[in-house]
């Protein structure tokens, strides 16, 4: 097949539709669960670095309205209000929408509305307050369907739009590769990558900008028995024999380091952006 006659969207959706066949838990499940988006919260204030060169990458002003899509617990959203008039944080998971809400009145910040609902049930011209300055969703595109997220993307912003995505594989997509014939009796699909998002965006006209990063991340845990929980949060551990997979492969995995259990992994980001014309 001549690579003109494939629509980059289906493979997308294909992509998309089989990781989250595979996927045990999902997303959504995963971080309406409390203690996961504390955990997430606690890693990301450990590479705060990573948040300060992405905020001075975003073009923001003091006057600035910014839609902020799968906004977490607040990672970029909190210091982007702090340098802006307006942020609307779309966040549909509980657990982080409510750790947001914590974060926020932590720190006394009100100029951030929350919308607590999937991008893809999101409609523009009555859950949201007018357009942005700005769009940006930061490693949330989980949408079955890009095309038509990107294109409520575009009408929701008046100037940019800002994507962080993968490229290539992550350290979590080897290690449920790895996992899921052992827990599972099955293949695990991995999602779609930066190159299937780029062509998306060719076959819609747009030319971005894109900047390749790698990131590297370490998860600390004081015990076997914690890093047990972290992982079990990822997967449907349901019998002992799981139980005994899980533990079995992290015994492999996991470095022991001044009485700590560690993971240290690095993928590579991709930053695609873009002027409205």
């Amino acid at each position: 097949m001549k690579q003109e006659n494939i629509d980059w969207n289906d493979v997308w959706k294909e992509l998309m539709a089989g990781q989250q066949t595979a996927d045990k838990e999902g997303n959504n499940a995963l971080w309406n669960k409390k203690d996961n988006a504390e955990r997430f919260w606690k890693r990301s204030q450990g590479n705060s670095q990573i948040t300060e060169n992405t905020l001075r990458e975003l073009p923001l002003t003091p006057g600035s309205r910014v839609l902020d899509i799968g906004a977490g617990p607040g990672r970029l959203a909190l210091p982007i209000a702090e340098r802006v008039a307006h942020v609307t944080a779309v966040e549909p998971a509980e657990g982080m929408k409510d750790l947001l809400l914590e974060n926020m009145a932590k720190q006394r910040i009100s100029n951030i509305n929350c919308v607590s609902k999937r991008w893809e049930d999101i409609d523009v011209a009555n859950d949201l307050e007018g357009t942005y300055d700005l769009v940006i969703a930061s490693f949330s595109l989980g949408m079955p369907d890009i095309r038509e997220a990107i294109l409520k993307m575009e009408q929701a912003s008046s100037k940019y739009v800002y994507l962080y995505w993968f490229a290539g594989g992550t350290p979590w997509e080897e290690h449920s590769v790895n996992l899921w014939p052992k827990l599972y009796g099955k293949s695990y699909v991995c999602g779609p990558k930066c190159d299937v998002l780029y062509n998306v965006l060719y076959g819609m006209d747009i030319y971005p900008d894109m900047r390749v990063f790698p990131l590297e991340y370490t998860n600390l845990f004081s015990s076997m028995d914690e890093a047990m929980d972290f992982f079990r949060s990822r997967y449907v551990i349901e019998t002992q024999e799981q139980e005994a997979i899980l533990l079995n492969y992290l015994g492999k995995m996991l470095v022991q380091e001044n009485g700590h259990f560690v993971e240290r992994g690095i993928s590579i980001r991709v930053r695609i952006c873009w002027e409205k014309n």
